[in-house]
């Protein structure tokens, strides 16, 4: 069981989604501790460390097949493929992402950028235009603080543009098992911002032993 740990928060301490992330992969953890596979566990941490943004050169080298790739090419590309061959590496995806404006924070959207990209995580039949998921068989946690209730489903869900895109973004590349753990009113008084995040540890630990 290889789980992938995916943080995007720009804030280090007093992360909401940094500190539910520890207390699932803690309970994870001990639900598999007699499971007969070993758990391995990688940290990728792009809200303090953002992978750079693709270039025209970047851009260039991605379209084209990899014999055809200058050393200039490769080396643009190089930081893309250490990122897809460690997405590809695991089976489990947690993803730490904090609501910022109404989406996902600029270093998660880098290091989306750099992951998807076509023949490495989704191919095209130019023939029938269609695409193809070359990720499937993952699963995905996604845990999403929030200012305000902005929760699919509510008044304000409909500026949630967070979870709609990391859902379709995965989907794409052909991860569909996903699990979306919303953690809202983190700008609100004191008591219903606890309540909100004292949900968020129960159902993520009530998820920890199936998931």
């Amino acid at each position: 069981m290889k789980l992938l740990e995916i943080q995007s928060s720009v804030r280090e301490a007093g992360s909401i989604s940094r500190d539910l992330s520890q207390v699932f992969i803690q309970a994870w953890q001990q639900a598999h501790d007699a499971s007969p596979s070993p758990i391995e566990h990688r940290k990728r941490d792009v809200g303090l460390t953002p992978p750079a943004h693709p270039t025209a050169l970047w851009t260039q080298a991605n379209y084209l097949p990899p014999e055809s790739r200058s050393p200039e090419m490769l080396q643009a590309l190089s930081e893309s493929e250490t990122l897809i061959e460690e997405l590809l590496w695991a089976d489990h995806l947690l993803f730490g992402v904090p609501m910022y404006n109404f989406s996902v924070p600029a270093t998660l959207k880098a290091y989306i950028d750099n992951v998807v990209r076509i023949n490495r995580t989704f191919a095209f039949d130019p023939s029938n235009h269609r695409y193809q998921g070359l990720a499937s068989g993952r699963k995905a946690l996604i845990i999403t603080p929030s200012a305000g209730d902005f929760v699919v489903g509510t008044p304000l869900g409909h500026l949630n543009f967070c979870d709609s895109y990391l859902r379709s973004l995965l989907g794409f590349i052909g991860i569909e098992d996903i699990t979306v753990v919303a953690v809202p009113s983190q700008f609100m008084d004191d008591e219903t911002r606890q309540q909100a995040v004292a949900t968020a540890r129960a159902e993520l630990t009530a998820l920890s032993t199936g998931w």
